[in-house]
């Protein structure tokens, strides 16, 4: 399927569906923009900002992962494809966020997964440098996984 945004990968978006998620993906590749550039972030994210450091945004997801409790996203402020072109000060920045998401909402465990480079190897629908931090429920016989695409079998 070639698309006219790069930025954006909707065959991504429908492996694991999430509401209407593939529907402003569409939207978004329609009008041709990088839905986590800072300027285009809130023409479709539905969450407020809940900090912005020198280098990242950090935000709730509009379509979490379900099962989540909670799952955040830290974005890189300038358009960066992979994380090789993240500088020393950028991964320092990301880590003092982290902490202090961390402690503000008492998180004793989760999964922080970086998305970098090219979407049909990663299984992102957005190539622009992001991080989601997921937090589930403690494990129990009746609890489930929480299912994320995070690439392909060969």
């Amino acid at each position: 399927m070639h698309q006219k945004n790069r930025a954006v990968d909707i065959e991504n978006a429908v492996v694991v569906p999430r509401n209407d998620y593939a529907r402003v993906l569409r939207t978004i590749i329609t009008n041709g923009f990088c839905p986590f550039c800072e300027k285009h972030l809130f023409k479709h994210h539905r969450q407020p900002l809940i900090y912005k450091s020198k280098y990242w945004l950090v935000t709730k997801n509009s379509w979490p992962y379900k099962g989540s409790r909670y799952h955040f996203l830290f974005i890189i402020r300038p358009h960066i494809e992979a994380v090789e072109n993240v500088r020393p000060a950028m991964w320092v920045d990301l880590q003092k966020l982290y902490r202090k998401l961390i402690r503000k909402n008492k998180i004793t465990g989760a999964t922080l997964m970086i998305r970098s480079g090219e979407t049909q190897i990663t299984g992102a629908s957005v190539n622009h440098l992001h991080a989601h931090l997921i937090v589930g429920s403690f494990r129990t016989k009746k609890t489930k996984p929480i299912k994320a695409l995070v690439g392909f079998k060969k």
